[in-house]
């Protein structure tokens, strides 16, 4: 197939990736390490922030305008000459304090720079419209180019289809190396069957080499046909960084708006994606500002953390998706009590849930500590307990 990096997609998706990186400054590739490229704007060896800076305004204008490689190598060339970053120099690796002659701006080099932008922002621009329409269109077929430059797993992959929530491409969702022209096709039911398939295909095995990173030592476990440093997924982390953002706007909203957003977060289908793919954190319920002003919260969205949810599952496996979207309810339908000067318990009968929630010290963020069901026993003594907190109101 030869669809490769979905360049016929509007740029806006990938535009919006590449804008809201920050800068990453990194004497090698390897300094600035897989996942860190969903957040960081880096190129090795351009340890100035401020040519930093004008790069990646330039990398991103250039996408946005539909600007070429060889254009961009052509305007970008004089300014690095000018600056004195081109050609070979020497500098001192800040790790070793070694002096070293490296190589810095090259024809080579500046078309590797824009190129890997181009597909990596493509790549997380396609992955967030994949997640906005999966319910429609839950199936990603492998689409490498088919020629004598094609990887032998690249070209072995070609024309897998699975659903896109399949691990498998959390590691091997392209781009998957230097130089990698594959992409992946979104399809329908009805496209599938236009295949001649019934369902997706059974995900390819997945066998792995030691690699060693020379900057850190640290030895990892990479997928054959994955270049080092590649076995992620562009995007991926994103969403969590949408998800972190949401939950400061939803802190700052009025408490029916965020009540409303968490509840159609929940029901969504977000919530499902993000306990299959636990990334970052998850805004989960929303505090009545009385409540969360008790604790000493200065907003109201309660985030459920991967680190808690990996907890969860370990002392409550039993939980499913309805359990964590009913936390909602046991907030505004239960009773609470206040555990600590920073923390609360909703406790929800008739729901048979019990949900707590936590401040931090400077009251900047909410958490939900844990999510479990009632049982009968529990139930019961809260009835007891509830009805002696009444009578002992009483005058």
């Amino acid at each position: 197939m030869a669809l490769g990096v979905r360049f016929d997609l509007a740029p806006e998706a990938a535009v919006a990736f590449l804008r809201q990186k920050g800068l990453r400054v990194g004497f090698a590739w390897q300094d600035v390490y897989q996942e860190a490229h969903d957040t960081g704007f880096t190129v090795a060896k351009m340890m100035d922030t401020d040519l930093l800076r004008d790069v990646h305004e330039m990398v991103t204008r250039y996408i946005d305008d539909g600007r070429t490689t060889a254009e961009f190598v052509r305007d970008l060339k004089p300014e690095l000459v000018r600056r004195g970053w081109w050609g070979r120099a020497e500098m001192v690796d800040p790790e070793t304090g070694e002096l070293r002659t490296v190589q810095l701006g090259s024809p080579r080099r500046l078309r590797v720079i824009f190129e890997t932008n181009v597909k990596a922002s493509y790549a997380a621009g396609h992955w967030a419209e994949i997640e906005a329409t999966a319910e429609d269109a839950p199936y990603l077929m492998y689409d490498a180019i088919d020629d004598g430059r094609t990887r032998p797993e690249h070209a072995a992959w070609d024309g897998v289809v699975l659903r896109w929530d399949d691990p498998w491409w959390r590691t091997h969702y392209p781009p998957n190396g230097w130089n990698c022209r594959c992409g992946v096709i979104q399809l329908d039911a009805d496209e599938l069957a236009e295949l001649g398939k019934d369902g997706p295909d059974e995900a390819p095995p997945v066998r792995t080499y030691e690699w060693t990173n020379p900057r850190t030592g640290e030895t990892v476990r990479v997928p054959e046909g994955i270049d080092p440093g590649w076995a992620y997924h562009p995007g991926r982390t994103r969403s969590a960084e949408v998800r972190r953002v949401m939950a400061e706007k939803l802190d700052r909203a009025p408490y029916p708006l965020a009540r409303a957003a968490v509840r159609s977060l929940a029901q969504s289908g977000d919530l499902a994606r993000w306990l299959d793919d636990p990334q970052g954190e998850f805004p989960l319920v929303a505090l009545p500002d009385e409540d969360a002003a008790e604790i000493g919260a200065r907003g109201h969205t309660g985030r459920l953390s991967a680190e808690t949810l990996a907890k969860q599952r370990k002392n409550h496996p039993e939980l499913t998706v309805e359990d964590y979207a009913a936390a909602q309810d046991a907030v505004e339908r239960g009773w609470r009590v206040q555990d600590s000067p920073r923390s609360l318990v909703y406790v929800w009968e008739e729901g048979r849930k019990v949900v707590a929630v936590k401040a931090t010290r400077t009251g900047k963020a909410i958490y939900v500590t844990s999510v479990r069901k009632l049982s009968s026993r529990e139930a019961a003594r809260d009835r007891e307990i509830a009805r002696l907190r009444r009578k002992a109101r009483k005058p």
